[in-house]
């Protein structure tokens, strides 16, 4: 009862904000899509850094690394360089030209550099073909925390459900304004729950805490390729190769085109480097390298390890004295799944053990805090995609503001249903949804995204066979199952590669798009204080 009170009443304060957020918005597009071009350098920071620090920074990350070791720990660093970059120089470009010709989406800059109605389309499909498998870890990474919470496997959809319903209330009601507003409230409540419960933890089981936690260590465990042998070099270097294309998640592209003004291009690389690379990623660091790992070793070690031969030959024992026949490859499946679920609850786990009982429950708040943080900007993101980029773009070129908020309203209920049914489905550790699924999906817009600001000879034709051939070979090694967790490389190598060959092998584009793109925008942003 207690659990369900405090649930309920962060639940009925965000509410509130969304109500408050509504009667204040303007009714126009612009402002429920980009927030009226407003936010500032304090709400921007807050507003990007916990859009990108999810269910899976507060579960997914630490459980990776307690199962694998550090090496997933590159993508990180790649994900810190490529929002650096982003922010350095391709954000004040996208950021000037939107403002001068009110775009309102990253798909239809993008669209409009290449002049190609064909293209806008097809990287909305593309985007959202990826954004949807990021929300349904979100979900799954707040049903995770209830089911850990209460030890009860079926309070996982209700975890999902009640992430969902929060999401799409405050999306619906207040827009882009309030997911950057709520982004701050959220953010504290996550930083609070994630450092204190992890400073609690390692003071309840260690006299020393901390450092005594990292002294107990196996020196195994720190070193690559890691307990399972999964972070050879070459994975590592994928890994951090797929961190870097952090520069073309589409709700970080957005953010900066709801920037105030340029100075924000100015602060915003040092505090992502400096406050989100070296103090925020350090706490999940922390807590999946050396706590967690130091918890299982003790003696009487209240957090147990699971390790896939071990879980296997339970579940063979436990088939066989049912009178079940599962074959070799049905028990591995079902071992890794168990090992997999258990790895992303080890947080939870954790704070259970070693901390009093209602503390466990502010500890679920901080996830759902995580996940709504990014859930609501990835949400309103795919409204805007089907709305602005699909419907408008594509096939209602006259519609109002009165359509489109209705369009992007339903597209949201459309999109979180879409998302519960691929969590429930397709329950993968929640690392492997950001780094295999979605991260890559993104990828497949980079080269005609990047290429549009920075290279002028880039054209539609390239585009479009870069972008499409890319993305179809991501999809087959999905669909097949080639190439797992690498797929990303041979995608993206024949996407650039025919983006520059196809774009060198066509017509130049207009010089009014030229005009519009380079020379307008420079000029802008050298007169803009």
């Amino acid at each position: 009862m207690y659990d369900v009170s405090i649930l309920g009443g962060f639940g009925l304060l965000l509410l509130l904000m969304a109500v408050y957020g509504y009667r204040i918005s303007a009714r126009t597009a612009e402002d429920f899509m980009l927030a009226g071009r407003g936010i500032g350098i304090a709400v921007m920071f807050f507003f990007v850094l916990f859009s990108i620090s999810s269910a899976w920074t507060f579960y997914g990350y630490p459980g990776f690394l307690y199962r694998h070791g550090p090496g997933f720990s590159y993508f990180i660093w790649g994900c810190l360089a490529g929002l650096v970059g982003m922010y350095m120089f391709l954000g004040p470009r996208i950021w000037a030209v939107s403002k001068l010709n009110r775009f309102l989406s990253p798909v239809e800059t993008v669209a409009a550099r290449y002049e190609s109605k064909a293209l806008r389309f097809v990287l909305s499909m593309i985007i959202l073909s990826a954004i949807v498998p990021y929300m349904a870890d979100q979900a799954l990474g707040v049903g995770l925390g209830f089911e850990a919470l209460t030890g009860k496997a079926e309070f996982r959809i209700v975890g999902m459900l009640y992430l969902s319903m929060l999401c799409v209330l405050i999306v619906l009601l207040g827009g882009m304004r309030l997911a950057a507003w709520v982004n701050v409230v959220l953010g504290a409540v996550y930083t609070v729950t994630f450092l204190g419960s992890l400073v609690w933890v390692a003071a309840a089981a260690f006299p020393g805490g901390i450092a005594d936690a990292a002294a107990s260590m196996d020196p195994a465990q720190l070193a690559l390729p890691g307990p399972e042998g999964k972070f050879t070099p070459a994975v590592t270097s994928v890994v951090f190769l797929v961190g870097l294309l952090a520069l073309c998640w589409p709700h970080v592209v957005i953010s900066a085109m709801t920037a105030q003004s340029k100075r924000i291009f100015v602060w915003m690389p040092g505090l992502a480097l400096v406050a989100g690379g070296i103090f925020f990623y350090t706490v999940p660091f922390v807590w999946g390298v050396f706590l967690a790992p130091a918890l299982s070793g003790l003696p009487d070690a209240k957090v147990l390890r699971l390790t896939v031969p071990e879980e296997a030959g339970r579940i063979a024992a436990e088939a066989s004295d049912a009178g079940a026949a599962l074959s070799g490859e049905e028990i591995e499946r079902a071992a890794q799944k168990s090992v997999t679920s258990s790895c992303d609850k080890i947080v939870q786990r954790a704070v259970g053990a070693y901390m009093p009982s209602w503390a466990g429950v502010f500890v679920v708040l901080g996830v759902i805090g995580a996940a709504l943080s990014t859930a609501a900007v990835q949400l309103m993101t795919s409204g805007i995609l089907v709305s602005r980029d699909i419907i408008h773009g594509c096939f209602m070129p006259g519609a109002g503001d009165k359509t489109l908020l209705l369009i992007t309203k339903g597209a949201i209920i459309a999109i979180v249903t879409a998302s519960l049914l691929i969590a429930w489905w397709y329950p993968v550790a929640l690392a492997e949804y950001l780094a295999n699924i979605a991260t890559p999906g993104f990828a497949q817009w980079g080269p005609a995204f990047v290429g549009g600001f920075v290279w002028k000879r880039g054209n539609r034709y390239g585009a479009l066979a870069g972008s499409c051939a890319g993305f179809a070979i991501l999809a087959g090694c999905f669909i097949f199952g080639l190439l797992p967790g690498m797929a990303v490389i041979p995608a993206l190598a024949v996407n650039l590669i025919l983006y520059v060959a196809v774009s060198m092998a066509t017509p130049s584009p207009s010089k009014e798009v030229l005009r519009k793109f380079f020379d307008e925008v420079d000029v802008f942003l050298s007169k803009t204080a």
